[in-house]
């Protein structure tokens, strides 16, 4: 079997030189290993969110520079990697200084939709020389011997997506006894989490090697196996804790933020958030807020200030404001803005605890979140959080009803009139939980970024009311 290079890269959208440092680094450790081909997922260089980025004719042009830089710094086997085209991504082999451009593009409708056809990396039997091309034009070069498919699925990770692509790249093998190659990015990027684990399947649908989850790694396979590259993949709950770490970490640090701040007592959730900041990034000074608002118990601040004094945050009371009328939605929408103004001063980042459940539920909450920087907790609901996370997040009865019956209407495309035939004694709560969900679809679209930990762009999985990125 050719040996194989795989290299899966944690990238900054428009961060070039940090970029190319880690593809470099990346293709000399295959080099080392003894590997007769490399091959980097598409977009490495560039960043696949880019946004408008990728339209500004100056990200264009240093795109090209670093490409042909890489290319210099490529000398001894061809590194195969994905670039934007005008039609699509063109596929390119980089090998001393020459950009050799192939004939396979992958549309960018197609590579959107994760429905882009596998091309194959073919060999000139004398030579030794790689081209990559469409399988069906084989017949065109009978003189180059087909060595693998190549598959480049682009979607952010969410639950069931890894189990499901390799299930496809198996089938892909089994198909065209052909070994099947699947290479993916890792790492944060913007709300998007990218799940890496790249992998590469026999030719008979065995798994030979899987790279790391969520993280930058290099493989040379058959040379070197990772030692637990053909174990199962993680269990879903196990995969969700992991993003949900792994997503909160490299936003953090990929937005050049030296320090975080939450609200202690914005919701259940909070202690869970605090626990997965030091959890992720133990070193990050983390300051934590407690506003002093009224009806808030005192056995709740007593709850907030020892939780913060174990995990070694530091912590600031939020004193009552006497210009507000106790107990009124302006007095949490004025406690947020003012913690906001905090974080400012203190150039932190502010996160928020809130979920898509309390966003759906509670018109208040919408004011309070359009003041914070990133709410990583955003797309799962407070009953599935107190299933991963049972020590720091519980589900109250009337929260697990509301879950349910919101997975119901959104998760499983139940419409509200099916529902509340099923569950007649719940048709009021059916109701509402639907009308809110349409009043607060326009505010929703204001709210800043969120982990994307389940939902794909361009699919029906997750409605747009539950989408908070634009």
């Amino acid at each position: 079997m050719l040996r194989t290079g795989l290299i899966q890269t944690e990238t900054i959208p428009g961060q070039f030189p940090r970029n190319l440092r880690a593809i470099v680094e990346l293709y000399r450790t295959c080099l080392d290993r003894g590997a007769e081909i490399v091959i980097c997922p598409p977009l490495a260089l560039g960043g696949r969110h880019t946004g408008e980025l990728a339209l500004r004719s100056g990200f264009r042009a240093q795109h090209q520079a670093a490409l042909e830089y890489l290319a210099r710094e490529v000398t001894e086997v061809p590194l195969l990697l994905g670039a934007p085209d005008a039609g699509g991504i063109r596929l390119y082999l980089l090998l001393s200084s020459r950009l050799i451009p192939q004939d396979a593009v992958i549309p960018a409708e197609h590579h959107e939709k994760n429905a882009a056809p596998a091309p194959g990396l073919f060999r000139e039997k004398e030579s030794g020389e790689f081209i990559v091309r469409s399988l069906n034009g084989q017949s065109e070069h009978s003189f180059f011997a087909p060595c693998l498919l190549l598959r480049m699925p682009p979607a952010p990770w969410h639950e069931g997506q890894l189990e499901r692509d390799e299930e496809e790249s198996r089938r892909l093998a089994l198909e065209t006894s052909l070994p099947v190659a699947t290479v993916r990015l890792a790492g944060g990027e913007g709300p998007f989490l990218l799940p890496g684990a790249s992998s590469l399947w026999t030719g008979t649908g065995e798994l030979t090697a899987r790279l790391r989850l969520f993280e930058q790694d290099a493989a040379v396979i058959p040379a070197e196996t990772p030692a637990d590259g053909t174990a199962p993949l993680p269990a879903p709950d196990r995969q969700t804790r992991h993003a949900l770490r792994k997503g909160t970490a490299d936003f953090i640090l990929k937005a050049g933020c030296g320090s975080a701040c939450l609200n202690l007592l914005e919701n259940a959730s909070s202690s869970l958030l605090a626990h997965v900041l030091k959890k992720s990034l133990p070193d990050l000074p983390v300051t934590g807020f407690i506003p002093r608002l009224s009806g808030t118990p005192e056995k709740d601040i007593a709850r907030a200030e020892h939780l913060a004094a174990g995990l070694g945050i530091r912590t600031i009371s939020l004193p009552p404001m006497s210009e507000v009328k106790p107990g009124s939605a302006e007095e949490g929408c004025l406690s947020a803005c003012r913690m906001r103004a905090l974080a400012d001063e203190e150039g932190a980042l502010l996160l928020s605890s809130l979920n898509g459940t309390d966003i759906t539920t509670d018109l208040r909450a919408i004011r309070t979140a359009c003041v914070a920087d990133f709410m990583p907790l955003k797309d799962l609901y407070a009953s599935e959080l107190a299933v991963l996370f049972p020590e720091f997040a519980t589900a109250s009865p009337e929260a697990a009803i509301r879950d349910g019956l919101l997975m119901h209407l959104h998760r499983e495309h139940v419409s509200a009139t099916h529902l509340a035939d099923l569950m007649p004694e719940l048709e009021l709560e059916i109701r509402r939980l639907q009308r809110l969900g349409h009043t607060t679809e326009r505010d929703r679209k204001k709210l800043p970024p969120g982990l994307f930990l389940r939902s794909i762009p361009g699919t029906p999985e997750v409605p747009a009311i539950h989408q908070m990125a634009d």
